[in-house]
């Protein structure tokens, strides 16, 4: 039996980790600082404050939020102009900080690189709500973010996270471990269970339903993104 070889060639048209700017120290700056004044984003900013402003509201106990990968904090300031009392805490990168400074946005901002490890110096010890949107596929060890998040939280905090579907061709590390299932899993196996979740406005080409996606309603199968909501699993 002979050995197929694949060529260098032939792996640089299929994997094109060029476009990983998510783990370059100069995120958010220039054209990608630029995008989140584009329409698309701006709906996609309300409609995530509405369902988080939503779960503040059925969970009055929530007083503190962390949100990791941030960006320049729009996010945080929709939910804050509703919940002005809220103790607010971002991480993100230098640029990202540099425009949150530039727009005198509220809360407080912890530059951290969070690609490969989690420094939790200068946050509190526990969060009422903890979010991740469209955050951990960029990271090289989304395991250890988890793993800090559950000692950062407790049994009535609450894990809000956004992850992408697959058919809206998003940049992933790791692609195949934020299949509905599969990412389920993940974040069961770090014990957190879920605890139900609210589709996108946004919509994808339809693709057929694989192996990975049984927990996934037909009525979802070409959301953008599945805002899921995660609690500590005892």
């Amino acid at each position: 039996m002979g050995l197929f070889r694949i060529t260098h060639t032939k792996f640089e048209e299929i994997f094109d980790t060029d476009s990983f700017d998510t783990m370059h120290p100069d995120e958010w700056s220039g054209d990608s600082i630029n995008r989140i004044n584009e329409k698309a984003w701006q709906q996609r900013y309300d409609y995530e404050a509405l369902l988080i402003n939503n779960i503040i509201k059925e969970n009055p106990h929530i007083k503190n939020i962390l949100e990791l990968g941030s960006g320049p904090g729009v996010l945080s300031q929709k939910i804050q102009e509703k919940h002005p009392d809220l103790t607010y805490h971002l991480v993100d990168k230098p640029h990202a900080q540099k425009y949150f400074n530039e727009q005198n946005f509220k809360g407080e901002f912890f530059v951290k690189d969070l690609s490969n490890s989690f420094n939790t110096e200068g946050l509190l010890n526990q969060y009422d709500l903890v979010i991740t949107n469209d955050f951990l596929e960029h990271v090289l060890n989304p395991s250890i973010i988890v793993q800090t998040i559950y000692e950062l939280t407790n049994k009535e905090s609450i894990y809000f996270i956004s992850n992408p579907n697959w058919r809206m061709a998003h940049q992933w590390v790791y692609r195949g471990l934020f299949d509905f299932d599969n990412f389920i899993y993940f974040l069961y196996t770090h014990k957190f269970e879920l605890e139900g979740f609210y589709g996108s406005q946004l919509k994808t080409p339809n693709y057929p339903k694989i192996s990975s996606e049984s927990l996934l309603p037909e009525e979802n199968l070409t959301d953008w993104n599945h805002y899921l909501i995660f609690k500590h699993r005892m």
